[in-house]
């Protein structure tokens, strides 16, 4: 057991019931685990990497007699475990460390293994079919977090921390099934909690249960009591929760607030800004995505058939450096003219007859915020509750119903909307005249001049090598290169310090947000005004009705394509978002369309034939590409995160772990050498008491004379005193210090030397305070008692000796004899000289060591 806590190991049936216990709880910890990975691969991949590490450990504890070295064989113990596997799922040969074998190739080989396997782990969608790579990868972190559990529970005895760590495997599967799992994956964790916590009461070996006096660690005063009581407690919890529940007052229901000035409104007005809206972490589309919470946000019925539109909340027009923000003057019709896009409330239709219209019944199910979930296109809006339509106020431009204060509240409401569906090809969007594109700009909307660098640089490039020469070609080319070389994540974050525009671009894997935002200023770059909306894709059919859920939030960008098309969605955010996102069909089935009939003397005759072969050729991409996509995501596909992204990570992990192997390798050896040059010390002060005495019996054989002897034999009691006395300080030192962590629990008995006391009669009060606890003071130890106050007595009271020149002269033979402190070396000189040559020592020191030894396991 360490020696900072001042237990004894554990040994025999103690250690390897412990350890026992400790791999049924790793077992059970990992219950929440299921979650995430498919099958039962998590119980297997558990059991791998955590069993040879405590078995091993157990096997090592019992045969090496130095236990610092057993966490250090156990790391080895993992490299073994991770080789050994690597061979056998075969993934250590397929890169060979760049063509070389043997132990050299399969060093430089963990370098690609690792990164397939951390881009595994960070692409793929729950629950996972693990590759051997991403195996390896899993096995290894659970023997890492196995190692630390095993030297906390086995070698530290820390309960309450290996609870707690085992307790935080249900925070695993958070970031992807926040709303939880079956009630065994919550169950299993607390139970491997409880199992940890209750070792330090009911462990059997008596040995262990005297070496540790914190009230937690003995048995139980009443077991019979304290059993009944905690039936008692729960047979009422389990038998009173049911009736009492539904009587406690409740929560308000469950509510989702989806925009952003329901956020503004919440927070702080002296509080420092959230961070970027479309561009940063904190995003209140994104943290509802991250719930993954089932909770459904409205129903609805529509004759749009099977491909109904986005449902839009908030359009966000303005670009301020850092932030996307809807502009107070865009709700108005700030372009000063009529766009087919913008919202009306008489009902009539812009480009076909009334029957064309789309007719959408909206139920509310669960929403807060002050707009309503509107199709595109809305020619009119009616509620069926009065408060509803005094609350409601068409926004006409920005195609959204800005909602008051609703008496009646939201929960179940009623609307219906009829809206016109979009009838525009992709000819009559690049045929649109290049001076409407002006327009946003002129009132306000974000300019040029506004677009960070790095995405204007990307703009151009990407509008350069796809030969984009108008604002739909563009679009559609920024479309595709998204959605075909980016990968999609809500668990991706900025690292600390680095522009999150910036991260997005280098890493290529982010959330709707950043793809809609980027979109956009790069949009804007090339000279089209582009803004952003969030809201929700449209759902799930379910019968006749179509559902919309929490994990149906999103993001997009709309073009301007001037007042005859108004404002035309585009979708950047690639298909693996699986959250119902889809591209506009118009930029899917570009190249199957037909030119409208010629005009003649226009520019655009000569073009239209290689424009068609150009959509034509974009349009079979993007379906390919989606396709790859969506049934999976591989580094050869040009999707996850990106080779500089997991080089980071891979160069940070491995940095962090070797600066942590080698600050532990460098205290370890530090600590050992301090150790080695105080016993040195100590040896050395010792054996200059020997000095003259003539052997470690004290005889005078040597002619020294009796002054001689009794002034080593003060100083030998002098010293011996002092390293009680610092011993007994160092002791004091460490139960304050550990008081303050918490590592004791209750501390020890405080002991120590009366300074108002005799020296007799100081050891002998130190041996009752020792005797009072749990631990037996000899007849040995109060006879060495006896000697070093008896020496100290005489080195502290006794009269003066004369200085050392008066001893020069002194005769041999008038030296006094040897003081019976030790017998005389015993056995022939032949026998004596056969022995091994060791080092000799003074009497005392064999009683210092003795009576220190007592001071450190006194409890």
């Amino acid at each position: 057991m360490s020696p900072l806590v001042g237990r004894p190991a554990l040994e025999g049936r103690h250690l390897l019931g412990r350890a026992l216990l400790l791999l049924v709880a790793m077992l059970l910890a990992s219950a929440p685990v299921s979650q995430v990975l498919a099958g039962s691969s998590w119980l297997v991949l558990t059991l791998v990497g955590a069993a040879p590490v405590i078995l091993g450990g157990v096997v090592l504890r019992s045969v090496l007699r130095r236990q610092m070295l057993v966490p250090l064989l156990q790391a080895v113990v993992i490299v073994v475990l991770v080789l050994a596997l690597e061979l056998i799922l075969g993934v250590l040969g397929e890169q060979g460390g760049g063509g070389r074998g043997g132990p050299v190739g399969a060093l430089l080989g963990q370098s690609e293994i690792l990164t397939r396997g951390m881009n595994e782990l960070a692409s793929g969608v729950p629950p996972l079919m693990l590759d051997p790579h991403g195996t390896v990868l899993v096995v290894a972190l659970i023997a890492l977090v196995t190692l630390l559990l095993d030297v906390m529970f086995l070698d530290l005895g820390w309960h309450t921390p290996t609870g707690l760590l085992l307790l935080c495997a249900l925070l695993i599967p958070a970031l992807q099934q926040p709303s939880g799992g079956y009630w065994w994956q919550v169950a299993a964790p607390v139970l491997a909690a409880a199992m940890i916590f209750a070792t330090r009461t009911v462990h059997a070996d008596p040995q262990y249960l005297r070496g540790d006096r914190r009230p937690q660690a003995g048995p139980l005063a009443h077991p019979g009591r304290t059993l009944a009581a905690t039936g008692v407690c729960i047979a009422l919890v389990v038998g009173l929760s049911p009736g009492l529940g539904p009587a406690l007052p409740q929560l308000a229901p469950a509510r989702l607030a989806l925009n952003i000035d329901v956020l503004e409104q919440w927070r702080d007005p002296n509080a420092p800004a959230p961070g970027a809206v479309m561009i940063d972490d904190d995003i209140s589309v994104r943290r509802s995505l991250l719930q993954q919470a089932d909770t459904e946000v409205l129903r609805y019925t529509t004759t749009a058939g099977e491909d109904p539109s986005y449902l839009r909340l908030r359009a966000l027009n303005r670009f301020d450096g850092e932030t996307y923000r809807g502009d107070a003057e865009g709700e108005e019709p700030a372009l000063g003219v009529d766009a087919f896009s913008d919202a009306r409330d008489d009902g009539l239709p812009v480009h076909s007859g009334a029957g064309d219209l789309i007719d959408t019944d909206v139920e509310i199910m669960s929403l807060a915020g002050n707009r309503l979930p509107m199709p595109d296109n809305v020619r009119s809006v009616q509620g069926s509750d009065r408060s509803l339509n005094e609350a409601m106020t068409l926004q006409p431009s920005n195609g959204e119903v800005a909602l008051g204060r609703v008496r009646t509240g939201l929960l179940g409401q009623h609307y219906s909307v009829r809206s016109e569906p979009r009838t525009a090809t992709a000819e009559q969007l690049r045929a649109v005249d290049p001076a409407e594109f002006e327009r946003p700009f002129d009132v306000g909307y974000t300019s040029r001049r506004d677009v960070p660098e790095p995405a204007a640089a990307l703009a151009a490039e990407v509008a350069e090598g796809s030969g984009a020469e108008t604002a739909f070609d563009t679009a559609v080319a920024y479309q595709d290169y998204f959605r075909t070389s980016f990968a999609y994540s809500l668990t991706v974050n900025s690292p600390p310090g680095k522009d999150p525009l910036e991260s997005f671009l280098d890493d290529r894997v982010g959330y709707c947000e950043q793809f809609a935002a980027t979109f956009a200023l790069m949009m804007t770059s090339q000279g089209y005004p582009t803004r952003v909306v969030i809201g929700f894709t449209p759902g799930e059919q379910d019968g006749e009705e179509w559902t919309v859920s929490a994990k149906n939030a999103h993001a997009w960008p709309e073009v301007w394509f001037g007042p005859e098309h108004g404002w035309v969605r585009f979708e950047p955010t690639p298909a693996a978002a699986a959250n119902g996102v889809s591209p506009p069909e118009l930029t899917e089935q570009d190249g199957q369309e037909e030119a409208p009939a010629p005009e003649p003397e226009t520019p655009e005759e000569q073009e239209e034939p290689t424009t068609e072969e150009e959509n034509a050729e974009e349009g079979t991409t993007e379906e390919q590409t989606s396709e790859e996509a969506a049934a999976a995501q591989t580094p050869e596909e040009g999707t996850g995160p990106s080779t500089e992204t997991v080089q980071r990570i891979e160069w940070g992990l491995v940095s962090v772990m070797a600066a942590g192997g080698l600050l532990a390798a460098a205290a370890a050896t530090t600590l050992i050498l301090i150790r080695r040059r105080r016993r040195r010390a100590r040896d050395d002060r010792w054996a200059a008491l020997l000095v003259g005495t003539g052997g470690a019996d004290g005889s005078t054989a040597d002619g020294s004379s009796a002054l001689a002897v009794e002034r080593k034999q003060r100083e030998a009691g002098e010293l011996a005193w002092s390293e009680l006395t610092r011993e007994l300080a160092v002791r004091e030192t460490a139960i304050r210090l550990l008081g303050i962590t918490g590592a004791w629990g209750r501390p020890p008995v405080r002991i120590g030397l009366d300074p108002a006391l005799p020296p007799h009669r100081a050891l002998e009060d130190l041996l009752e305070q020792i005797d009072a606890g749990p631990l037996e003071v000899t007849a040995a130890h109060r006879a060495a008692a006896d000697r070093i106050a008896e020496a100290y007595t005489t080195a502290r009271y006794a009269a003066p000796l004369p200085p050392e020149s008066a001893e020069e002269g002194t005769p041999a033979e008038e030296s006094a004899p040897a003081p019976e402190c030790a017998p005389p070396a015993e056995g022939t000189p032949a026998q004596r000289d056969a022995r091994p040559a060791e080092r000799p020592q003074h009497p005392l020191r064999h009683d210092s060591d003795l009576l220190i030894e007592l001071i450190r396991t006194a409890r």
